[in-house]
């Protein structure tokens, strides 16, 4: 018996060290606790005054600690000439209405030193800030109706055309086109380190661009109307938001999470801006006529 007992013990230890080799069954070194997914929420910090007129996209100037928002002024692909830029400050008081005039239909926004740019219909439009004025409207054959803007660390901007179905790079004053193939109604930008982020409301996803191969990869599916996009300041947690009136939160393995649904109450999520300094999330409202900050919360 006690032979037989120790063959069970030698049996049932192998067993067990068997089992605790299987694939998967064990973190790898570069995982921890720390890894798993985390949870946040967002709280309502203030709301402007709802005099903007169809506030596309909010940008945050960190050297004048300013706001600015393109007022597309109603019709997205009309050259009417209305449109405008407002100035805020962080609070969500508006310091100049109309900020910048002599625009049509301004969409995406970004800024380069002293300089900020905007989407508008068929004509990227350059601003010196300091002079608060238009310096140049610059084109090119084929444009149809860009909408976002994202700026690398070299200056180097990317601008999506979501009527075109392309991606166009602005740089040392020359627009050319940089990707014609493989996107449907291309939306969002966001140059993160050596990729391109990418909501499209065409294929309604959350995708990656390598900016040296120019390779798509699909990240998240399930966005509907693909946005704004805003890096967290949070390794691996981004905000995409559904046009419609829905902000998601990607996580770090990709998978998605509602934050905010505002879709029933007919509030449009826009082209958003995260300030990680100050936790705060900018939402433009497009036919609300205002912009809406959130703090990011966890759980």
């Amino acid at each position: 018996m006690k032979i037989l007992t120790k063959i069970s013990f030698i049996l049932s230890l192998f067993l067990i060290i068997i089992v605790s080799c299987k694939p998967g069954t064990r973190k790898s070194q570069n995982q921890s606790a720390d890894d798993a997914v985390k949870q946040y929420t967002l709280t309502e910090i203030w709301r402007t005054d709802t005099v903007l007129l169809v506030p596309e996209s909010v940008i945050y100037d960190e050297k004048r600690n300013v706001l600015y928002v393109s007022d597309m002024n109603y019709e997205p692909r009309l050259k009417d000439g209305n449109g405008f830029i407002s100035k805020l400050n962080t609070d969500g008081e508006i310091l100049n209405l109309h900020w910048i005039d002599g625009l049509s239909s301004p969409k995406g926004l970004a800024i380069v030193n002293d300089t900020v740019y905007a989407a508008d219909v068929d004509e990227l439009i350059v601003m010196d800030i300091n002079k608060g004025q238009i310096i140049k409207k610059v084109t090119i054959d084929g444009i149809k109706m860009i909408n976002d803007i994202t700026s690398d660390t070299n200056g180097n901007l990317y601008i999506s055309d979501s009527d075109a179905n392309k991606i166009y790079n602005y740089s040392n004053g020359q627009m050319r086109e940089w990707l014609t193939e493989g996107l449907n109604a291309p939306n969002g930008l966001l140059v993160d380190g050596d990729r391109l982020l990418l909501a499209s409301m065409g294929s309604m996803n959350f995708a990656s661009i390598d900016i040296k191969t120019k390779a798509i990869a699909v990240l998240t599916e399930g966005i509907s109307k693909g946005d704004g996009i805003a890096f967290t300041g949070i390794p691996g947690y981004y905000l995409v938001t559904d046009w419609n009136g829905e902000i998601f939160l990607i996580n770090p393995d990709y998978t998605k999470v509602s934050l905010l649904k505002t879709i029933d109450q007919q509030i449009n999520s826009a082209d958003i801006e995260f300030i990680p300094k100050l936790n705060l999330l900018l939402v433009p409202t497009f036919n609300n006529k205002s912009v809406v900050a959130y703090r990011l919360v966890e759980k």
